[in-house]
């Protein structure tokens, strides 16, 4: 995640009493107990496990940078909603706002399922505990 995004949302939503550094803190903590219960809405595969859907939103001239979206469905309202802020804030990864995703560099391999993995491995300490798919 960018400083500057983080900052950002400090001058919007931070306390007066607050430095920067304990906004990050409580944000993260805010934001893993977020995506914790926006998994356990997720559909299971059919090993048991949530499935996260992911997005290729813009790939960079180079190719070694990608902007990933990252979405779950909502079965409990039935519609898709999105998780670009937490996983970015989560993994460290900037958020691009231009293309609205998560921005992951590599190539060479499948940077959708890599990033669901060091989700999942960060969350759960497990990379395999968190299903993908692509949309």
């Amino acid at each position: 995640m960018t400083t500057s995004y983080l900052k950002r949302q400090y001058t919007l939503f931070g306390r007066e009493d607050q430095s920067f550094t304990g906004f990050v803190a409580e944000e993260i903590e805010n934001r893993t107990k977020s995506i914790l219960k926006s998994i356990s809405k997720a559909p299971k595969d059919h090993q048991g496990k949530p499935v996260l859907y992911t997005v290729l939103r813009h790939v960079s001239a180079s190719g070694m940078s990608r902007s990933i979206s990252v979405h779950y469905f909502d079965l409990e309202y039935g519609d898709m909603r999105q998780l670009n802020y937490e996983c970015a804030l989560l993994l460290g990864l900037a958020l691009d706002e231009k293309h609205e995703g998560v921005k992951i560099k590599g190539a060479g391999m499948d940077m959708g399922f890599a990033l669901i993995y060091d989700l999942s491995s960060k969350l759960f300490s497990d990379g395999y505990a968190i299903s993908q798919r692509w949309l």
